[in-house]
């Protein structure tokens, strides 16, 4: 069942680790913003501050959850997860032991449809993300397919601490390379004396920092349920319609988890 290879594995902080999976029959084909299952074994070792399992799963019990993949469908060698390693969870207690060269389960088929598919060539791009909810839009932002016909994409990334900014140096060298990306990261338990945004990221739309236009931009959330909530509400009120194959809209709306 253990069908894949971790070739490398970085750890952002105790909490956020990117792991990067080779499977054995290689990088299926997939599009920007689309998921695939990650699975480990019961009998696999939890890392040692998990908290206790009420229910212990059975030694050869495949545990699989689902994650965004974060790399662009250009790069073959590896596909990439950005992951929370949660105290309770019962798969991420156990992928946090899992080190360089391990054995992963990786679903073949990749599926899901928060991609860009719905968005006409020439619309504007704006990409909304807590956490590890950035995933789906580094994909996106790293597949040449993305830009084009003057398209502005701008990505905003909502965290708790500065240091939970997993890929503040790529964005950051890509809005000085790329014409048409702009980054905004914004932090909502930063220090007083950090000198980036604070707040999260619903503040960056109260106070005009980004400012939308219905009839040219697309906006995509993915992340905490709650700022999904209210930014749905809030975005109703401009003009925004959510999107789905039966009724197309201006406005991409993942639930994270």
């Amino acid at each position: 069942m253990l069908n894949s290879t971790v070739v490398g594995r970085i750890d952002v902080t105790p909490e956020l680790m990117i792991l990067r999976v080779r499977p054995d029959d290689g990088v299926p084909n997939f599009i920007p913003g689309q998921y695939v299952a990650l699975g480990m074994l019961g009998g696999t070792p939890r890392y040692p501050g998990a908290a206790p399992e009420p229910e212990a799963p059975g030694p050869e019990k495949l545990i699989k959850r689902a994650y965004s993949i974060g790399s662009s469908p250009e790069q073959r060698d590896y596909l990439e997860f950005y992951i929370a390693v949660v105290p309770t969870g019962v798969l991420t207690s156990r992928l946090a032991t899992v080190k360089e060269g391990g054995r992963v389960f990786c679903q073949p088929k990749v599926t899901g449809t928060f991609t860009l598919d719905g968005v006409p060539p020439g619309k504007n791009l704006v990409l909304v993300s807590t956490g590890t909810g950035l995933a789906p839009f580094m994909s996106m932002v790293r597949t040449s397919s993305t830009w084009g016909s003057n398209r502005r994409v701008t990505v905003i990334h909502g965290v708790r601490y500065p240091e939970d900014f997993a890929y503040s140096y790529e964005l950051r060298t890509l809005e000085t390379s790329t014409q048409g990306l702009e980054y905004l990261p914004i932090a909502s338990r930063a220090a007083e004396t950090w000198s980036g945004r604070k707040g999260r990221v619903q503040r960056l739309f109260d106070d005009g920092t980004v400012k939308l236009n219905p009839e040219m931009d697309h906006v995509f959330l993915c992340g905490n349920p709650a700022m999904i909530e209210e930014l749905e509400v809030s975005l109703a009120t401009q003009g925004f319609q959510v999107h789905s194959k039966k009724s197309p809209g201006n406005l991409h709306v993942e639930k994270y988890w």
